[in-house]
C-alpha cells in the first residue's frame, strides 16, 4: 500500500517547503472493481489539497473531468468500459488510479486556516498510461475511430495519414492566473516510425519527468491530440489514466517585488551559477528542504555549484524588498 507523506519542514527564513508528496489515489475508498465519476454531483474530489474537478450529467449519459477507479478489465472494448486502465491496475501495480475524460484541470491548494487557498508547487513526476477504451479503439478501430496504422478512416475511406497515426498528451503547467507557462509532451500511441515494428500503443505505466518544468506552478491542464480527426474534432476517445503525481508544495514565497530585478543563469546549472541584480542573501535548498548553499549577494554573484548532486533545487534570494524564488535543475 502506498502512502501520502504530509510532514512539513519549516526553514529559518520565510521560505517553507513541504516534504515531497505523492497523490496515489489509494486513500480514496472504493469497492473492488468500481469507480467514482462524480455521480453525486459534488463537482469533484480533493486529495491532500489537490482538487480534481468533474462534471456529471444527472441523466447518467455524460461525465467529464477526473474519476477514480480500480477497474481491471483490459479486454472489453467500447464506451461501457471507459473507467479501466489498459495495464489493468494502477501505477506500480497498485489498486487505485485516476481517469481523465475529455477535459479538466487540477489545482494545488493548502489549508490557510480559513479553507483551501492556492499554493505554488514544484513538480517531480507523474505516471501516465492509456485507458482500455482508448487503447482498443486505436488498436482495432470502432464505428467512430479508425484503426491506427490503417490508411483509411472508420468509414473505410482514405484519410490522408498514410497510416502514420499518433495519440499525444500535453501536460500543461499553469501559473496563479491559470495561464500556460510550460508543458511536457507524452505520446500515448505512435505509428509514425519507418520500421512498423516500432509502432506502439502505450500499455504500461510510463513515469513522466516533470522536474524539467522549472517554474513554480499552481495547476495542471491536460490536452489530447490525435491524427484521427473528423468534422466534430478528434475521433480517438479523449481519455487517459494517471497515477502517482509527485510534487513539493512551497509556501511563503513573494516574487512580486524582485521578479523583474533579478536574472539567474544558466538553468539547468552545471558548475557555476550567475546571479545578477539586487542584493541580499542567496540560499539554495534541495528537494527535501535542506539548505545546501548560502552566500551573500551584491548585485553580481558567481556561485560554485559543482559539488551539488544532480537533481532539483530551490533558489531563494531575500532582502528587505521581498523574496525571489526559482527552481533550478542540475
Amino acid at each position: 500500500m502506498k502512502k501520502i507523506y504530509f510532514s512539513v519542514l519549516t526553514l529559518m527564513t520565510s521560505l517553507t517547503i513541504q516534504a515531497q508528496q505523492t497523490i496515489d489515489f489509494e486513500s480514496f475508498g472504493l469497492m473492488s472493481e468500481s469507480y467514482y465519476n462524480g455521480s453525486d454531483e459534488a463537482g469533484g474530489f480533493t486529495l491532500s489539497g489537490v482538487i480534481f474537478p468533474n462534471e456529471y450529467n444527472s441523466s447518467g449519459s455524460y461525465w467529464s473531468g477526473f474519476s477514480v477507479s480500480n477497474v481491471t478489465d483490459n479486454t472489453t472494448a467500447g464506451y461501457g468500459n471507459q473507467y479501466a486502465s489498459f495495464p489493468g491496475s494502477g501505477g506500480d501495480n497498485s489498486s487505485n488510479y485516476a481517469i481523465y475524460g475529455s477535459n479538466g484541470s487540477i489545482s494545488f491548494n493548502q489549508n490557510d486556516g480559513e479553507g483551501l487557498a492556492p499554493v505554488a508547487v514544484n513538480l517531480t513526476s507523474i505516471q501516465i498510461t492509456n485507458t482500455t477504451y482508448a487503447a482498443l479503439s486505436m488498436r482495432d478501430g470502432d464505428q467512430f475511430a479508425k484503426q491506427f496504422g490503417s490508411v483509411n478512416d472508420a468509414a473505410g475511406d482514405p484519410d490522408g495519414t498514410n497510416g502514420e497515426d499518433f495519440f499525444k498528451l500535453w501536460i500543461v503547467a499553469l501559473d496563479s492566473d491559470n495561464s500556460r507557462i510550460d508543458s511536457v509532451e507524452v505520446f500515448l500511441a505512435d505509428y509514425r516510425f519507418t520500421d512498423n515494428n516500432e509502432d506502439y500503443i502505450l500499455d504500461n505505466w510510463l513515469t513522466v519527468d516533470l522536474s524539467v518544468i522549472t517554474e513554480d506552478i499552481y495547476g495542471l491542464d491536460f490536452k489530447l491530440e490525435s491524427s484521427d480527426v473528423g468534422n466534430w474534432g478528434m475521433n480517438t476517445p479523449a481519455y487517459f489514466a494517471l497515477d502517482n503525481l509527485v510534487f513539493n508544495k512551497i509556501a511563503g514565497l513573494n516574487n512580486i517585488n524582485l521578479e523583474n530585478r533579478i536574472s539567474v543563469y544558466p538553468n539547468p546549472i552545471q558548475n557555476q551559477l550567475t546571479i545578477k541584480g539586487e542584493s541580499g542573501v542567496v540560499e539554495i535548498f534541495d528537494a527535501t528542504g535542506n539548505l545546501v548553499l548560502s552566500a551573500a549577494h551584491n548585485y553580481v554573484s558567481v556561485l560554485n555549484v559543482e559539488p551539488l548532486a544532480q537533481g532539483s533545487y530551490i533558489l531563494k534570494i531575500s532582502n528587505e524588498q521581498g523574496v525571489y524564488s526559482k527552481k533550478l535543475i542540475k
